[in-house]
């Protein structure tokens, strides 16, 4: 007797009704699966029945630069899935393998060694017409700017009985920033796909398709962009490629910013592929491993200083300074809670008892109390742009005027000075050498 096993994928969010108005997944309590259309006896085994949600979710707005043709409106065939070690070891035409570098993780259950499943997210189109991508996106937050670079593995490769994939007619690409329309960078990577039948992790993750792009880059991209705002248009997508900008790795296509996106607070990140031909394509893209590398840990140091000097009774004089550098922390914090600023600042006070300057039969009091402090706050990033460094946009401003409007605006300075005469009086002296005070 043949045996085989099936995989079903059953996508509850796509549901062909309704009953007795239910309009959401909230409440589910009860679950009944049935299966019709049998011709002959037939037996089943259940092996699992699992729900799975994904982190990723579908990017349903157009990604056509061109046509901003409704994705909904086309026959693209799009499928997002995982695929993984356990699962797909012997999958045809191109078995599943781990990245170069890549180690399952193990977990030591009483005396067990147990090694984890590993997997990468894996896009399926079919009939992707010219310009159109399609995509899948997932919201967090986090600062990326204590990071040198952003990696990811990507793979490629043809979809069996469609026309062969050549290199470069699908590209990758990541977008990430503050939304997906308005303000954002995107990262776009030229894909060579992998030939069937190949089983060497080299070539089912080949270097050319690996993104390793330093985050300096897109430093130098927002300051080249906003150092011209004649061409600058906010509401506009602008495209870098090599030759244009320095530093370009040479598998990154181009390079892009929109709006006025900050990887220091990155809430929304898209992974996707697009159609660079003038034909539809069919393929499949794995993603695999997206992090950030090379931790920034470059500490700083501060220093205070304290000083009290008194002049028997006419004068006594209090000052303390403190000086504080980018990457200042305590022991327990770690390299994003650091300061990202420079600090410095000092405080004066003195007290005179001016009195004792004048003739004695006055008997004058004349306490004089004069304070002086001032506090200068010098940020590493830009406070408008804040993924880019203070000194960077300095020295990309051609204008000095501008650059002196920008560091006015960007430096936190703060002075306080007083003086006071508090408790004056005039002390005379009676016949009888007694003091009368009024």
């Amino acid at each position: 007797m043949d045996v085989r096993w099936v995989q079903f994928k059953v996508p509850v969010a796509d549901y062909d009704r309704a009953v007795n108005g239910i309009s959401d997944f909230r409440s589910i309590r009860f679950m009944r699966m049935y299966m019709s259309g049998f011709e002959q006896q037939t037996t089943l085994r259940l092996g699992t029945l699992e729900l799975v949600r994904g982190d990723y979710r579908r990017y349903l707005q157009t990604l056509d630069n061109v046509t901003q043709e409704d994705p909904e409106l086309d026959d693209t065939v799009f499928e997002v899935e995982a695929v993984n070690i356990i699962d797909n070891e012997n999958r045809q035409p191109i078995p599943y393998t781990l990245p170069p570098g890549v180690i399952r993780e193990q977990l030591n259950n009483n005396n067990n060694i147990i090694r984890q499943d590993e997997q990468s997210l894996a896009l399926r189109v079919c009939g992707l017409e010219q310009n159109d991508a399609r995509g899948v996106y997932k919201n967090f937050s986090v600062d990326m700017r204590q990071y040198k670079n952003l990696e990811m593995f990507i793979h490629a490769e043809s979809i069996v009985n469609q026309t062969a994939l050549a290199d470069g007619d699908l590209v990758a690409f990541i977008r990430m920033g503050n939304d997906l329309t308005e303000s954002f960078y995107e990262v776009q990577v030229s894909l060579k796909p992998t030939a069937f039948n190949t089983t060497s992790a080299e070539e089912i993750w080949p270097v050319e398709n690996r993104l390793d792009l330093p985050l300096a880059l897109l430093q130098d991209l927002k300051s080249t962009i906003l150092g011209d705002p004649a061409t600058y248009a906010p509401n506009q997508l602008h495209f870098f490629e090599e030759g244009q900008i320095d530093g370009l790795p040479s598998n990154i296509l181009r390079v892009g910013m929109k709006g006025n996106p900050s990887f220091g607070d990155v809430r929304v990140a898209m992974i996707g592929v697009r159609n660079e031909t003038n034909t539809e394509l069919c393929g499949e893209v794995w993603f695999n491993e997206l992090r950030l590398s090379e931790l920034q840990n470059q500490g700083g140091w501060a220093a205070v200083a304290a000083m009290d000097a008194n002049f028997a009774d006419f004068a006594n004089l209090s000052a303390t300074g403190r000086v504080s550098t980018i990457g200042f922390g305590s022991l327990e914090q770690g390299p994003n809670d650091r300061s990202r600023e420079d600090v410095e600042e000092y405080d004066l006070v003195t007290n005179f008892n001016l009195g004792q300057m004048l003739p004695k039969k006055w008997g004058i009091q004349l306490p004089f109390n004069y304070g002086r402090s001032e506090k200068l706050i010098t940020p590493q990033f830009d406070p408008e742009y804040q993924d880019v460094e203070l000194q960077a946009r300095l020295d990309n401003e051609g204008n000095s005027e501008r650059r002196e409007e920008i560091l006015g605006q960007s430096i936190d300075y703060t002075k306080r000075q007083s003086i006071n005469f508090i408790g004056v009086r005039k002390e005379r002296t009676s016949e009888g050498n007694q003091k009368c005070m009024t």
